[in-house]
């Protein structure tokens, strides 16, 4: 998968566990509703010719705030280095990263959204204490299909994204094994320049 369709479904997340299934109404649980909706929300201005791009990745930024939790993206991503990180290098981290993930996708992620086709698959796993994992299924203009995974807890009335999935592919994963790295040779500073300074290698394949 090249980073045009992996833009793709960060677009479509962002409005960017292994446990047993349990089976649940298609588009029934408030999960699933609510995905529903920031699907729409996230294509509807992907797709708007009013719009320029500059406009239509600052709308999907603000949107994608409201649902996206950052903090246990990034905590998740770097994993248990993240102990050793104060309370400034953290908020530096979770700023230089999300603006990292839109300077690099953002582009390409509107005109994947635009390209592809996105269905809410009725499944569900419920992995306990208010986390859920819900699916898409995103088909491109190539006809290839690729199912993501959206892993949420609750919070409040709200789900929020903690990670995702394509066909079985960790997002946080990918780039724990970049940022372990980046830790071991430059230290948590010098991780934190390099992803201010857009040094991260892109993540252009999933497998």
């Amino acid at each position: 998968m090249n980073h045009k369709n992996i833009a793709a479904w960060l677009a479509v997340s962002t409005v960017w566990v292994a446990q047993a299934a349990v089976a649940a109404p298609v588009s029934n649980h408030p999960a699933q509703v609510q995905l529903q909706q920031n699907m729409d929300t996230v294509l509807k201005v992907a797709r708007n010719t009013g719009l320029n791009e500059q406009q239509k990745i600052r709308q999907i930024e603000g949107y994608a705030d409201r649902y996206l939790d950052y903090q246990r993206i990034a905590a998740l991503a770097v994993g248990m280095p993240w102990r050793q990180f104060s309370d400034k290098q953290k908020t530096e981290f979770i700023e230089a990263f999300k603006d990292m993930m839109i300077s690099m996708y953002a582009r390409s992620a509107l005109m994947g959204a635009a390209d592809s086709q996105v269905t809410l698959l009725p499944k569900l796993v419920d992995n306990g204490n208010n986390r859920v994992d819900a699916f898409t299924e995103i088909r491109a203009r190539s006809g290839k299909k690729y199912e993501v995974a959206y892993q949420l807890y609750k919070v409040g009335s709200v789900y929020k994204v903690y990670n995702i999935k394509v066909d079985g592919a960790s997002l946080v994963t990918i780039y724990r094994n970049q940022f372990n790295e980046l830790i071991k040779q430059k230290g948590i500073d010098g991780t934190i320049a390099t992803i201010k300074a857009k040094g991260l290698k892109k993540v252009d394949a999933v497998n």
